[in-house]
């Protein structure tokens, strides 16, 4: 048994569990309703089952719950463990949805990221990155919607696929900040409208692509590298400040 929960409470051995179930469920798109899928799926869910009751038999449930992994290694086995259930129940909207839920369990993939070299400072990094592009990124938001009303407002009559109302505009004129077919929108309003219409829809969407594309992101994307290569270039000064200090050390020892 304490060999069983060895395995169980390997890395190593879950990842590679992991890794295969990540196969399987994407082999199983191709026969969904085969029993063999249905067996090996509900065969990875005990697994990972087990898993967390070696866990918990082992650390204790504090000690299991007091680590992030663990933590979402439990909250994604229980919104996949109703999926065990699918063989018996009838084949309606609430059974898909049921199914749908185990594909959950691929987000457990995310565990691999624990094995890249130095996760811990890169994920300090983001964290730092994303505090310090905060603001921006809300002004970025702000913007997003004021321009999305005031568009949806001008060009809905015109336009309605893309400024029919507020929420379909806030998806256009995202699209028009990513310059994602931005010219879309300028062409179907000179081809609904008048030839005033379409120069002004052509001016108007020219300007705010470059407001919220090329100024907008680039600005949201160079605070958050530079906040990124800031963190790196802290722990560099510090190395030169020891190494200085070493030096002034070993030259006041000489004399």
């Amino acid at each position: 048994m304490e060999r069983f929960k060895d395995l169980l409470c390997s890395d190593r051995v879950m990842l590679y569990a992991i890794m295969i179930n990540t196969v399987l469920m994407f082999f199983g798109g191709f026969w969904p309703d085969s029993l063999w899928f249905e067996a090996a799926d509900a065969v990875f869910t005990l697994l990972f089952l087990l898993e967390a009751w070696a866990k918990i038999s082992r650390m204790g449930w504090q000690a299991y719950w007091a680590e992030n992994w663990n933590r979402f290694d439990f909250i994604v086995l229980i919104i996949a463990l109703p999926s065990l259930a699918s063989p018996v129940l009838e084949q309606t909207y609430a059974t898909n949805a049921i199914l749908a839920l185990r594909s959950m369990r691929l987000f457990k993939s995310f565990k691999m990221l624990r094995f890249i070299p130095n996760i811990h400072k890169l994920l300090a990094g983001i964290r730092l990155a994303t505090r310090a592009s905060l603001l921006v990124f809300i002004a970025f938001i702000v913007l997003l919607i004021i321009f999305s009303i005031l568009s949806s407002t001008i060009f809905g009559d015109i336009a309605p696929e893309y400024f029919g109302n507020p929420a379909i505009s806030v998806y256009s004129i995202f699209r028009l900040f990513t310059v994602e077919g931005w010219y879309e929108f300028a062409d179907t309003i000179a081809q609904n409208g008048s030839t005033g219409w379409g120069f002004f829809a052509r001016v108007y969407f020219s300007i705010l692509m470059f407001l919220g594309g090329i100024i907008g992101l680039s600005l949201i994307n160079s605070i958050f590298v530079d906040a990124m290569a800031e963190d790196n270039n802290d722990e560099v000064l510090e190395k030169l400040r020891r190494l200085e200090e070493k030096i002034d050390q070993l030259t006041k020892d000489q004399k």
